[in-house]
Parts: structure tokens; sequence; C-alpha cells
């Protein structure tokens, strides 16, 4: 992404769309995981006796 940014300026319309590309994945991982990343933070949350 960064070799989008020359001197003579930001191509924001290109930087925005490799933006888009890199985090889409992210994002689908996080939206399908969602409920496992919730169940595992809530089970480490509680104290057994």
């Amino acid at each position: 992404l960064y070799s989008f940014i020359s001197k003579a300026g930001i191509k924001w319309n290109v930087l925005s769309a490799g933006l888009v590309v890199a985090l889409l994945p992210t994002m689908l991982v996080f939206a399908f995981a969602q409920r496992f990343i919730i169940q595992g933070l809530t089970q480490g949350s509680v104290k057994e006796v």
C-alpha cells in the first residue's frame, strides 16, 4: 500500500481499493468466527469455584 504514495501525491482511489482488498479477508473471517471469539472471551472471564 505504501507504494501508492509518491512524490507527486497520493493515489487515493488505488489506495482505497488496496485497503478494501487487504481488509476484506480479515472481516470475513471475523464475521464467521465471531460466535467462537465471543464464547472464548466470556469463558475465560468466568471464575470457577
